[in-house]
This record gives C-alpha cells, structure tokens and sequence, in this order.
C-alpha cells in the first residue's frame, strides 16, 4: 500500500496486513533510485532515530530498549558528527531524539537540535520524554510517555503529544484515553521481537465508529498507522512490527536510520 488512503480498508486477518507490507516494500525497491553511503533510501523524508542514551530513571517493564540493547556507551561527540553526516545526504530526514531518557542530559539534546537545524531542511524534529526534565520544552516537539508507570502531567508541556503503548486497543480504551485534558495523542502498539499476529478489529472499528474521523491511513514496509479526529482532538495510531523489519528482504534498501549511544550508525532497526 504505497500510498496514503483516506478510509482504513477492512481487514480480515493480520495475514491481510503482513501480505500489504511486503506489496509496498517491493513497491519501493522496485522505484527508489536514489543511493546514499548506506545504499537506497526506500523514503523521501527518511526518519532518523537517534538513541541519545539508554539511561532512565525508569523501569517500565515492556520497553523494548531494554530487550534490545543499543550499541555501546554515550558518545555525545559521536552522535553529533553521526547526525552531521547523515544530514549531509538526507537534509530532508526527520529527527526523533529518544533513549532511555533524553531528559537526564538536556544540554545535549539542545545541541544536538541545533546541529539539525543548521544542517538540515528542519522538516520536524521531536523529543520521545517520559517528562523527566521541564528543560525539554521549548526545544522540539515533545511526545510525553503516559502509562502506570510514568505518568507527569501534559499541562507541563505545552502542546505536547501524549503517547502511549497498549498490547490490544481497542475503541473504548481509545475514548476514555483521550478524555485526558491534551489535544494530540499517540497510540502504539505493545511490539516485541518476536513474530506475532496483531489484532485487527481496532482497523475496522476505527473505521465504522460514527464519533472517529479518519484523516489518513498507511501501510508501510513494516508500519501501520491512521490518523483521526475524537471530540475535536487529534490521535494517531501506530503499529510497527519490528519483527518484519527485522526479517524483510531490503537487499541494500532501507526504511530508516538508527544513531546509537556511541555514534554508530545503522539501518532498519538492525
């Protein structure tokens, strides 16, 4: 599914999901031309991940980071010369700054936007925060974790988005979610590295609840996500299958970048 759709499609099985994802990836490899010293962006806006540390204050249970460790120790000098050069072939990349928690060292972070600007087209640039510092605000979008065990409150950061993850949404959950006094939120999927059927009656019933307004609707090489509207409120939700990433055939194609702890740079979640 290579482009976005403005009506979520009714899916009987994930089955009928996993088989859209591999359309697309092919989709892309067969018309990406473009090369880069790390082979051929699959994507205009390429999204960069950069995992400032895998420090935080936290334990929540299900993180992922935890399961699948980064590379090596915080290099800060690293990651700066890192996002450089990725910039330099994708000035049109997307940031996401995120850890651990990117809060215990916010004059990093501030760095670290700053060397984005100045070497990029400054797309969109956010920060993935469990709310830890207040020193984030001001500074690029914020995406506030909100769970049972992280839990500050949005008003502390102004027009953020408030993300959470959740194993199997469903619309009530969605409703009662977004009675919480923000305006945007993100809903993920709980994703592990293992290969998992993901429930698909939230797609359908997204698409049939007469209050949700639907915006857009993607299926990507490994990533579902819709957009819509609740109550005058703007949400999105997200499934990345990181296990199809993991073991999609991408030859020398790739979908996104990874900066690790030390600097190191990589591909595709790999």
């Amino acid at each position: 599914m290579s482009s976005k759709l403005h009506k979520i499609p009714h899916f009987n099985t994930y089955d009928d999901i996993r088989a859209e994802m591999q359309n697309d990836l092919q989709y892309r490899l067969a018309n990406r031309t473009d090369k880069t010293s790390l082979g051929g962006p699959l994507y205009y806006r390429i999204n960069v991940q950069l995992i400032l540390t895998q420090e935080c204050p936290y334990n929540c249970p299900f993180c992922l980071e935890r399961k699948n460790p980064m590379q090596g120790d915080n290099n800060f000098k690293a990651q700066i010369e890192s996002l450089k050069k990725i910039l330099s072939e994708h000035p049109n990349a997307r940031l996401t700054i995120t850890g651990g928690e990117p809060g215990l060292y916010p004059n990093h972070v501030s760095e670290l936007i700053d060397t984005y600007k100045k070497h990029s087209n400054n797309v969109f640039c956010s920060i993935n925060t469990t709310g830890y510092s207040k020193e984030l605000n001001g500074l690029a979008h914020i995406n506030l974790s909100y769970n049972d065990y992280v839990h500050k409150s949005p008003s502390d950061f102004p027009n953020c988005t408030v993300q959470t993850v959740v194993e199997n949404p469903t619309i009530e959950y969605i409703k009662d979610f977004m009675q919480m006094e923000a305006n945007n939120f993100s809903f993920r999927f709980l994703s592990g590295l293992e290969k998992k059927d993901y429930p698909v009656k939230i797609w359908n019933d997204l698409q049939n609840d007469d209050d949700i307004d639907i915006h857009t609707f993607r299926i990507g090489d490994f990533f579902v996500y819709a957009t819509f509207d609740y109550m005058g409120k703007h949400a999105r939700l997200t499934l990345g299958d990181m296990w199809q990433q993991r073991n999609n055939d991408y030859k020398d194609g790739y979908s996104n970048i990874i900066i690790h702890p030390d600097g190191t740079i990589g591909t595709n979640w790999r």
